[in-house]
């Protein structure tokens, strides 16, 4: 502190924290100057500013603690969310999901090995660019790609029934008329005739 460079710029400071003006803290440092107490009200100032600098510290700890604890809480609800979620599944968008694979997908999603990944993250990352787009686009379009699938589904084992009908109506009529077909009064008659 026995820098007068030091000590303006301490005050300045220290004035500055007190919501003075540029212009009324040259006016105060230039008094201090005059009254030789420029060191004195440097050594005040260093003293108010390092109490302030510690409580700022303090105040910024407490509020990573409490940020670092609220991300705690919002992952603890998050993975009892999926817990219960996965457990409770019997279907994703109509596609049953048995008993024995609940496990294997919660354990897919979750489960780290010593890289810290999951072997969804592993999988996923193999080729990120193309399961970034599936992903999205199936998120984006789910219910109506699964409609137009199920669709699509349906039209096509309905003409394969259509087709088989038809086939065996065929086949079925040309046997009906050649073997089983109901004779003719006049080929009874000719029988008798003949």
């Amino acid at each position: 502190m026995e820098d007068e460079a030091n000590q303006k710029a301490v005050v300045r400071d220290y004035m500055k924290m007190q919501g003075y003006t540029d212009e009324q803290i040259s006016r105060k440092i230039e008094r201090y100057e005059d009254a030789d107490m420029l060191e004195d009200e440097a050594t005040d100032a260093v003293v108010y500013l390092e109490r302030v600098r510690e409580q700022q510290l303090q105040q910024a700890l407490a509020e990573q603690e409490q940020v670092r604890m609220a991300q705690e809480q919002q992952a603890m609800e998050f993975m009892n969310s999926l817990n219960t979620s996965i457990a409770s599944l019997d279907n994703i968008r109509g596609i049953s999901v048995p008993k024995e694979d609940r496990k294997a997908l919660l354990d897919y999603i979750t489960k780290t090995d010593a890289n810290g990944l999951t072997q969804y993250q592993k999988d996923f990352n193999q080729n990120m660019v193309s399961n970034l787009i599936e992903s999205a686009y199936f998120t984006m379009k789910g219910d109506a790609l699964l409609g137009s699938a199920t669709r699509n589904g349906q039209t096509s084992a309905a003409s394969k029934l259509r087709t088989m009908l038809r086939h065996q109506m065929k086949n079925h009529s040309s046997f009906n008329v050649q073997e089983e077909k109901a004779p003719q009064a006049w080929e009874m008659a000719s029988r008798f005739l003949g």
